[in-house]
Parts: structure tokens; C-alpha cells; sequence
């Protein structure tokens, strides 16, 4: 798939990407499984996550380094990511197996290795950057120089922040950055999205937009189409078993195949800014309003409210010529019904 022209064709639904995560939970065939179930309930990409637990923290057993709240309360950061890592070593498979299906795999590197890693075994065509690696800038530095597109998400940054990663990652040759709106809440709530935000970034930034959606549903996901954004992420999963590492907030293939339906019909409803379509409205004029003949009118007849009306069908002169033609004198015999013309008065 030509990325960069699907996103930027808004003609097309947008791209809809399937987060797998942890939720393989260490299984090989289950990670497959997601790959297919995936693409099977209408993801037009596969994303994983690439790191390693010393890559992306330490072996602190401080309370620094305890998660107190959320899905994950009581575990400590460097247990829960050896958990929830993918295997390096399946990513060559799982994109092998996604492009079989006639998708494609990317990731979000959380190190400058995992880059490496990434750009010699897959050479993936998008790099995607987790909003907490935001402020990582020789990450930043890395991915720009691979010159690939970088969907950036954007959660838990403010604006001075957004701006400073976006300059760091043109400046280092990043050809299309898309920003991803993100509630970085696992779940994310619908009060807390403050969608319209998304405007202010497209507009800011001059760029595509998307969202990174860790919400329940797909509300959030369609209220983003009707927004005009060009790229979906939602987690994806098998079950909700506890093997399933964010199952609480991702969705089950039947979840995924309707928000995916649902986004594709938003977005054809939004359609064209096109006020309107005549030759679709044609269809429904001739219930609207005209002016008929009423009672009997002969030749020479004065036209009065007794004789003429504003009614259905709307084949008749305008409404709006209602007053010029009252006090006028017919010129001709005209039936009830007679859709009235300029030239039948004078």
C-alpha cells in the first residue's frame, strides 16, 4: 500500500491500524492468530512494539518504579514490559504473514537499537512513536534520518512540546510527520478527549492528523472520521484473559469489524462539501412547494388567492413569484392542477 497517498486521499476512508501489543501473551500462534483475525475484521495495517525491558527502563524496585493505579496497579515497570515485549526475533514472520494477507506490519521503536533492528529486518514504510517517547529526542533524531512517514502520537505532551519533537523530526529528514491525538489512559474516557484539539494541530502544523484510540467502543474513533482524521489506532485482541496484557482496553475481532464498517460509513456520509448536489436533489423536487392552479381559470381571468395556491408538486413557477402574479390576468384557459409558468400571464 502507497501510505502516503491513502492518507492523503480523502476520498478514502482513513487508515485503520490494529495495535496488537502484549496481547499475544508470549504466544507465537496467538500472535499469528492476531495477525489474521486482524486483517480478517478490517485492518488495513498490523503495529507492534519494539523494545526490550532494559530498553526502555531499569531494575528499580523503588516506588518510583511501582505502578499504583490502572490496569497494571502493583507491578513493577521492568516486570510488566518483559511480559508485554514481542519477541524480536517474530517480527519477521508476523509482517512476512501480514503481507501474505495483503496488509503490512510497522512497529514503534522505543530505542535507538530497536530502529536499527527495525530498518534491517523489515524496512517498514512508517515508523510510529508512542506518546511517552515523545520527548525522546535522539529517538527522534534515528527514526527522522530513516526518511520514512512517522505517525507521532501525542498524548500527555503539551503544544510547545508537539512542537519541538515535530522540528526535531523534519529537521532530521522525516518526510510526512502525522500527529496522533491520544488520551494516554488505559482505558481512555470520552470526557477527556477534547477532539476539537485535533483542528488546532492540523492547522498549527499544516499536517494530516489522526488518533490513537485507547477508548471503549468506537464512538470516539467515528466522532475522529466526522473531524477529517486520516489515520485510526486501536488495540486489538483475541480475548480478555489475563494472557491478553491491555485486553481491558482492546477490541475483540467483532468489535474491530464494526468500528471499521461504522468509520467507512461516517466517513461516505461526510462526503463532499457540495451544497448540493442538484441532480441527487432533483429527485425529491417535486415535493416541494409551487404555484398551481386552484379552481378553473379561463382565458383572461384575473389570477387571485381564490384560483391560484402554493401547493405540491413543485413542477410551477416559484413561490417566490407569488406576488407578481397575483392580480395578473391569465392567457389562456388553465385545468385545476395547471402548474403555472411566466407566460400563462401577463
Amino acid at each position: 500500500m502507497d501510505v502516503l497517498k491513502k492518507i492523503s486521499d480523502f476520498e478514502s476512508p482513513p487508515l485503520i491500524v490494529a495495535e496488537l501489543s502484549g496481547n499475544h501473551g508470549g504466544d507465537l500462534s496467538k500472535a499469528f492468530r492476531l495477525v489474521e483475525s486482524a486483517i480478517e475484521s478490517g485492518a488495513d495495517a498490523i503495529k507492534l512494539q519494539t523494545y526490550k525491558p532494559e530498553t526502555i527502563t531499569v531494575q528499580g524496585r523503588d516506588n518510583r518504579f511501582l505502578l499504583k493505579e490502572g490496569l497494571w496497579k502493583g507491578r513493577y515497570l521492568h516486570d510488566l514490559y518483559q511480559d508485554a515485549m514481542t519477541p524480536w526475533e517474530w517480527h519477521k514472520p508476523l509482517s512476512d504473514k501480514a503481507n501474505e494477507l495483503g496488509s503490512f506490519l510497522f512497529s514503534s521503536p522505543f530505542d535507538e537499537t530497536a530502529v536499527d533492528f527495525l530498518e534491517s529486518e523489515l524496512d517498514p514504510c512508517i515508523h510510529k512513536i508512542a506518546s511517552f517517547e515523545l520527548n525522546h529526542f535522539p529517538l527522534l533524531e534515528k527514526i527522522g534520518e530513516t526518511k520514512k512517514i512517522v505517525f507521532a502520537s501525542v498524548g500527555v505532551s503539551n503544544i510547545d512540546d508537539i512542537e519541538r519533537a515535530f522540528q526535531t523530526l523534519k529537521a532530521s529528514g522525516c518526510p510526512q510527520v502525522v500527529l496522533l491525538h491520544c488520551v494516554s489512559e488505559y482505558p481512555a474516557h470520552a470526557r477527556d478527549f477534547n477532539l476539537a484539539s485535533m483542528l488546532e494541530l492540523k492547522n498549527r502544523f499544516g499536517t494530516f492528523v489522526g488518533l490513537s484510540d485507547h477508548s471503549p467502543g468506537h464512538n470516539i474513533a467515528v466522532s475522529a472520521t466526522a473531524l477529517g482524521v486520516r489515520v485510526i489506532e486501536k488495540h486489538f485482541t483475541l480475548d480478555r484473559s489475563d494472557n491478553s496484557i491491555d485486553g481491558a482496553f482492546s477490541m475483540l475481532p467483532n468489535e474491530f469489524k464494526n468500528l471499521v464498517e461504522e468509520v467507512k460509513t461516517t466517513h461516505m456520509a461526510m462526503g463532499d462539501c457540495k451544497f448540493y448536489d442538484l441532480k441527487k436533489e432533483l429527485k425529491g423536487s417535486n415535493f416541494k412547494r409551487s404555484i398551481l392552479v386552484s379552481s378553473w381559470i379561463q382565458k383572461g381571468e384575473i389570477l387571485t388567492t381564490q384560483n391560484i395556491r402554493i401547493a405540491r408538486p413543485g413542477d410551477g413557477l416559484c413561490p417566490s413569484f407569488w406576488d407578481q402574479t397575483i392580480g395578473c390576468r391569465a392567457t389562456k384557459d388553465m385545468p385545476v392542477g395547471h402548474p403555472i409558468s411566466l407566460c400563462d400571464f401577463h
